[in-house]
């Protein structure tokens, strides 16, 4: 009885973010899908990891709050989980190959992406019913063996790479920085340091990504461990209990804003997209200005300049598209 007011904070916590981050991962598939610049390689990639939070959202969430009894809501929420950890490397190795080895990106991309999409979901779903085998019995070795599994090659390794990739990028990027110094043409270093900007800024955003789902997984490793693996459940508390839906919701729900804010691409049709609406509002019309006017002059001037500005960021975009590596 007493458990019960503190329930309820949980619940509509825990639910108001639910529908926040199906929201946001709803837009940043709607914007994949149909806004042309951003069919990339990568993109799909990253509108696949978007699903996979949607099912978070959506799916795994409810369960938390619902807590059905149903061995079936199990086999789900290691799927989901799974999902994630797989699409995340995945996107990791499709940065990885693009900056490391730039020139045959061009033409091993379209294998990295068909490839990546199948093993990100087809593996998880593999071994999230993997317990049917022995009817999902907690008492038997083999369910030890495969909790452990699923802790070390399902976070621990991905992690591991992770990591490893990313480290060698940051290397590769600096590495390329330092040569582009020695370049005659001004203008051919201006585009090759915008290049390589733009392929830092993209490791950035994918390895806050990679972190703060790598954090939102240890309260899960916890209470799995003791739980599952050393049978201690004296040692969890009810507060690991409670944060562990909450760091599963936070990842989720950094994966879209840091997609809006952060990645070049997206943030430019972002801000089209809020130009064109802005424009679209009534305006009352001014007083028309002779063309031989000072002030029409002026005015011209800047929307050129404004003009100038949004090819450039369009052109800034364009180079980050993966496809043209």
């Amino acid at each position: 009885m007493t458990g019960q007011p503190q329930e309820i904070p949980v619940s509509v916590s825990l639910g108001i973010l639910s529908v926040i981050i199906v929201v946001a991962n709803f837009f940043v598939c709607a914007l994949v899908c149909f806004i042309k610049t951003l069919r990339t390689y990568t993109n799909w990639l990253v509108l696949s990891l978007a699903v996979s939070d949607i099912l978070t959202g959506g799916v795994l969430l409810p369960i938390v709050l619902i807590k059905p009894t149903s061995l079936v809501t199990d086999y789900f929420i290691t799927l989901i989980l799974l999902s994630g950890v797989a699409n995340i490397c995945a996107v990791t190795y499709d940065r990885y190959v693009a900056i490391m080895k730039p020139l045959l990106y061009l033409y091993l991309a379209p294998k990295i992406f068909k490839r990546a999409i199948v093993v990100s979901w087809l593996i998880p779903t593999i071994y999230s019913v993997l317990p049917l085998a022995w009817n999902t019995n907690p008492t038997k070795t083999i369910h030890t063996v495969y909790i452990v599994c699923l802790e070390v090659f399902g976070v621990v390794v991905p992690y591991i790479f992770i990591t490893f990739a990313y480290v060698r990028i940051f290397r590769q990027v600096r590495r390329s920085l330092t040569m582009r110094k020695d370049f005659e043409s001004a203008r051919e270093q201006r585009t090759e340091r915008r290049r390589i900007s733009s392929d830092a800024q993209v490791a950035k955003v994918f390895c806050i990504v990679s972190t703060a789902f790598l954090l939102s997984w240890l309260p899960i490793l916890y209470s799995t461990t003791f739980y599952d693996v050393l049978n201690r459940p004296d040692l969890i508390s009810d507060v690991s209990d409670t944060i562990s839906p909450f760091t599963i919701a936070i990842s989720s729900l950094v994966n879209p804003l840091i997609y809006a804010f952060l990645k070049p691409d997206f943030r430019v049709v972002i801000r089209n997209v809020c130009r064109k609406n802005s424009k679209t509002k009534v305006v009352p019309k001014k007083p028309s200005i002779p063309s031989s006017s000072p002030r029409a002059k002026t005015e011209e001037k800047t929307k050129q300049k404004d003009q100038t500005v949004e090819k450039h960021e369009s052109n800034s975009s364009s180079e980050y598209d993966v496809t043209k590596l």
